[in-house]
């Protein structure tokens, strides 16, 4: 598998004449649409869209991201450059690869959204998840399996959470709380 991952990131990476237009789109891809998605969640939050469904998801990331580092103080993995593979274009600090807390988030979001009352937004954030996948394996900063770990973990993460009939309660607690400040403050 390590053989099959590393000839994968040989070919999915920049080379050292990679075009600079494909790095900058690399670059903003695998560092800006995690932030852009956050300020959707806020706005989707403050216009009252399907609050529970939003709160599964943020539950569901918020899972998938503790057991990423989890799995990285139990199994250190290098990432591509530490090892002398292919270059460090996003100039990452050397910490664990596997798996990508990025992915992680991105697909325990939209596979809990998918399957939710917000299924569009889910559909939407699948192939941004596959982009920011990319543009971190293009970068150097992750092996292609890192990427499909951290999918994987999502999706599972994703639907853990909403195997917890518990929450619905505490949801419904989070959002009536949320009324009671947002009345007192204004």
């Amino acid at each position: 598998m390590q053989a099959l991952d590393t000839s994968l990131f040989q070919l999915l990476t920049a080379g050292p004449d990679a075009p600079a237009w494909l790095v900058l789109v690399a670059s903003a891809l695998a560092s800006a649409v995690v932030p852009l998605v956050a300020a959707g969640l806020v706005l989707l939050w403050i216009m009252g869209r399907s609050r529970p469904a939003l709160l599964d998801a943020v539950a569901a990331g918020l899972l998938g991201l503790a057991v990423v580092q989890i799995i990285g103080a139990l199994a250190y993995r290098p990432r591509p450059f530490e090892i002398g593979l292919g270059l460090n274009l996003m100039n990452h600090a050397p910490e664990n690869s596997f798996p990508s807390d990025h992915a992680t988030l991105m697909f325990a979001l939209a596979v809990s959204f998918a399957l939710s009352p917000l299924k569009r937004f889910g559909l939407l954030l699948l192939p941004f998840g596959l982009a920011v996948g990319w543009g971190r394996v293009y970068l150097g900063a992750h092996f292609p399996f890192d990427i499909l770990g951290g999918a994987m973990l999502g999706a599972v993460c994703a639907l853990v959470v909403k195997a917890i009939p518990q929450r619905k309660a505490l949801w419904s607690l989070t959002e009536r709380v949320y009324l009671r400040v947002l009345r007192w403050v204004f």
